[in-house]
């Protein structure tokens, strides 16, 4: 038997809670939906009532889970229904947003006062999609052997500390082969 998930619009999430909450709030939903697909996989039927719609909307308000053992599988896939929806709609707010601010500014390109035109073309030429106007940095890496950089650290320093003496390194293959008592002078 399938079971029949309606997204109800127009859920508003609270104003009160803080983004930490709000996506720990999500999270945890998200989790609790994901445990009832599982259940569902291995057989469990659901069915949504008139309750578990009510009880979700009181969740998707108050953005507050009650403990789970309080809360029924069909309350959680509609919770699941309206968040999700919640989450389209705030996508699509946002690129109506960006398409109305585009279209505005296109609408300024063409004004008579050059000003305002060169604005308009300045901030056009900022968004994401063209990017003239992005300031970019370019970091350029050069490999050099550690040969070539012993020579120009010797260099340095013979410019100003005078003539630089190389002392070579021997190999020391474990600690027996020190001879504290040597004297190296």
């Amino acid at each position: 038997m399938p079971i029949v998930a309606t997204p109800e619009v127009g859920i508003p999430l609270p104003f009160d809670t803080t983004p930490e909450e709000l996506t720990d709030f999500r999270d945890k939903a998200h989790a609790l939906f994901e445990t009832v697909q599982e259940l569902i996989a291995q057989g469990a039927e659901v069915e949504i009532t008139d309750e578990d719609k009510a009880q979700s909307h009181k969740i998707a308000t108050s953005g507050k889970l009650p403990p789970v053992k309080n809360i029924t599988p069909g309350t959680i896939i509609n919770l699941e229904a309206i968040l999700s929806e919640w989450d389209q709609e705030v996508l699509d707010v946002s690129r109506r947003l960006r398409s109305y601010v585009t279209n505005k500014l296109i609408m300024e390109s063409v004004d008579p006062d050059p000003r305002q035109r060169i604005k308009a073309l300045e901030l056009l030429g900022k968004t994401a999609g063209v990017g003239l106007f992005s300031e970019k940095i370019d970091i350029n890496v050069t490999h050099r052997t550690v040969k070539d950089i012993e020579t120009d650290l010797a260099k340095t320093l013979e410019m100003y500390m005078g003539a630089v003496e190389t002392v070579e390194v021997k190999e020391i293959k474990s600690l027996k082969d020190i001879d504290l008592d040597e004297d190296e002078s």
